[in-house]
C-alpha cells in the first residue's frame, strides 16, 4: 500500500509541477517533445520565458552543422559532381561494352557460327550479365551521389528529407529495370505466331536484344553530366534566381538553340541504324527470310518508314517487325517536324538583314511613287490640253483616262506597300527597345519634376526668411 501510495504521490506531485511554474505560457507534453531545427539538427524547443527573465541555454543545442561553413559546401559540392561525372563515365563504358558484346553475340548466330548451345555463346552472355551487374551497381551509386549533392546545396543532414518518396523511388527504379534488361545465358524459347498464322518457337533473346538498346539514353545523360551548363556555379545560381531547373530537358533545349543541325543527324542516324538492326533481328528471329536477312534491305525499309514515303515493295512479316516499324513511323515524325522547323528558323532573316532589306525595299518604292506621281501629273496635262483642243477623237482621251487611273493606282500602292513595310519591321525587340525608352524618359522626367519641386521649396524658404527680416526691419523702425 505504501509502495502504491508513495508511486500515485510521486504522479500527483509530477502533475501538478507544470502547474507550480509561474508566468509559463507553454506547457510541454513529455509524449509529444516541440523541436526545432537549429545549426542543421533537431534539438528541443526552448522558449525565452520574458516576464520572470529566465533565458534558455543555448549552448545546450551543440555545435554548428558541418554545412554551416559555406567553404565545406562548396568544395564537397565540387568533389561529388566530380564523381558523379566519374560514374557516369563508368555507366557509358559499361553499358557500350554489354552492347557490343550482344551485338558480336548475335551476328555469330546470324552467321551460323555459333548457336545458343555453344559455350562461346554462353561465356558471351555471361559477360554481358557481369557487364549489367556492374551497370546496375554503377545506377545505384549516380543516384545516391544525386542524393548527396541534394542535400549539399540545401544543407541537410537527413538523406529521408533530400529523397522525394514516390518519384525519386520510381525513377531509380525504371531506370534500373531499363538497365537490366539483357539476354540471359541458355536457350529460352516461345511459341509465337506471325501474320500468317503460322505458329513456332523461337528465343526470346531478339526482344532482350532489341530491348537493350534502351541503354543508349545514357548517352544524353553523358552529354548533359558533362555540359557546362550544369558545372557551371553562375548557371546555376542565375537558374535559381529565376525559378529554372538546370536539368535534362533545360540542356536539350539550349544544345538544339546553339547547334540543332548537328544534334539533329545524330538523332536520326541513330534512330535508322538501330531500328535497322532491330528489323533484321526480329525477322530473322521470328520469320527467316532471305530478303529480310541483309541489314541494307532492312535500312531501306526503315529508311522510307521513317520518311513516311512506304513504297511497300519491302515489309515487315513478323509482329515484333511491325511493331519496329510503327516506332520507327512515330520517331520519324517528330524528327522531321523538328527538322522542318529548324530549317524554317535558319531561312529567317536576322535583324541586321531585316533592316538592311526593309531600307532597299522602302528606297525602291519610293522611287515607284514618285515615277507614279510625275505619269499622274503628265497625264493630267496631256487631258488638259486635249480638254482645250475639241479636235482629240474620244477614243484617245478614253485610253489617257485609263493609263491617268492605272498611275493613281500605283501611286497608292506603292503608299501603302511602304506602310506595311514599317508594321513588319516592328518585332518584340522593337517594342522592347521602345518600352525601355519610355521609362527612360518617365525616369528623366521624375528627376526634372523633383528638381523643380526642390528648387520652388528653397525659393518658398527663402520668401520666407526674406518676409521674416522685413518684419523683423519693420518693427525696428517702429521702435525708433
Amino acid at each position: 500500500m505504501t509502495g502504491i501510495l508513495g508511486l500515485d504521490s510521486k504522479k500527483k506531485d509530477g502533475m501538478s509541477e507544470p502547474n507550480k511554474m509561474s508566468g509559463s505560457t507553454v506547457v510541454e507534453d513529455p509524449g509529444i517533445p516541440l523541436v526545432d531545427r537549429r545549426n542543421g539538427k533537431y534539438n528541443k524547443y526552448v522558449q525565452d520565458d520574458s516576464q520572470n527573465g529566465s533565458h534558455a541555454d543555448l549552448s545546450a543545442l551543440g555545435p554548428p552543422g558541418k554545412f554551416d561553413n559555406i567553404s565545406y559546401r562548396l568544395s564537397r559540392r565540387k568533389l561529388l559532381i566530380k564523381r558523379r561525372r566519374i560514374c557516369v563515365n563508368i555507366e557509358c563504358t559499361l553499358a557500350l561494352i554489354g552492347v557490343i558484346v550482344m551485338l558480336v553475340e548475335n551476328e555469330l548466330i546470324f552467321a551460323h557460327k555459333i548457336t545458343k548451345a555453344d559455350a562461346v555463346s554462353i561465356f558471351l552472355k555471361s559477360g554481358i550479365s557481369v557487364s549489367t551487374l556492374l551497370l546496375l551497381m554503377a545506377v545505384i551509386g549516380y543516384h545516391v551521389i544525386g542524393i548527396q549533392l541534394h542535400m549539399t546545396d540545401n544543407s541537410l543532414e537527413d538523406w529521408r528529407l533530400a529523397v522525394n518518396f514516390p518519384a525519386t523511388f520510381l525513377k531509380i527504379l525504371m531506370e534500373l529495370m531499363i538497365c537490366a534488361i539483357h539476354p540471359i545465358p541458355g536457350n529460352i524459347t516461345t511459341h509465337v505466331t506471325d501474320p500468317k498464322s503460322e505458329g513456332h518457337d523461337v528465343s526470346i533473346d531478339a526482344i532482350l536484344s532489341i530491348l537493350m538498346l534502351m541503354r543508349f539514353y545514357l548517352v544524353g545523360k553523358f552529354l548533359v553530366v558533362h555540359s557546362r551548363l550544369l558545372t557551371n556555379t553562375a548557371t546555376q545560381s542565375l537558374g535559381a534566381l529565376n525559378k529554372v531547373k538546370i536539368n535534362t530537358v533545360f540542356i536539350f533545349k539550349a544544345l538544339m538553340s546553339t547547334m540543332p543541325g548537328t544534334i539533329l543527324i545524330f538523332i536520326m542516324l541513330g534512330i535508322l541504324l538501330s531500328s535497322s538492326w532491330a528489323m533484321r533481328t526480329c525477322e530473322i528471329y521470328y520469320h527467316p527470310d532471305p530478303e529480310h536477312s541483309t541489314f541494307f534491305n532492312c535500312m531501306w525499309m526503315i529508311a522510307i518508314t521513317f520518311l513516311t514515303v512506304g513504297y511497300g515493295d519491302i515489309y515487315p512479316n513478323s509482329y515484333c517487325g511491325r511493331f519496329v516499324a510503327v516506332s520507327t513511323g512515330l520517331m520519324g515524325v517528330g524528327t522531321t517536324a523538328l527538322l522542318v522547323a529548324v530549317l524554317a528558323q535558319k531561312l529567317e532573316q536576322s535583324r541586321a538583314e531585316k533592316y538592311v532589306h526593309n531600307f532597299v525595299y522602302r528606297a525602291q518604292l519610293d522611287k515607284e511613287r514618285k515615277h507614279a506621281a510625275s505619269d499622274v501629273i503628265k497625264y493630267v496635262i496631256q487631258l488638259w490640253r486635249m480638254k482645250k483642243h475639241s479636235e482629240v477623237s474620244d477614243r484617245k482621251r478614253i485610253r489617257l483616262h485609263g493609263k491617268l487611273l492605272q498611275a493613281i493606282s500605283n501611286m497608292r500602292e506603292a503608299k501603302n506597300e511602304k506602310s506595311s513595310i514599317g508594321e513588319n519591321a516592328i518585332g518584340v525587340i522593337e517594342i522592347s527597345k521602345s518600352v525601355n525608352d519610355v521609362y527612360d524618359i518617365v525616369e528623366k522626367m521624375e528627376d526634372t519634376n523633383k528638381e523643380l519641386k526642390d528648387q520652388v521649396n528653397n525659393m518658398e524658404s527663402k520668401l520666407s526668411d526674406m518676409s521674416t527680416k522685413m518684419d523683423a526691419l519693420y518693427t525696428a523702425m517702429m521702435r525708433k
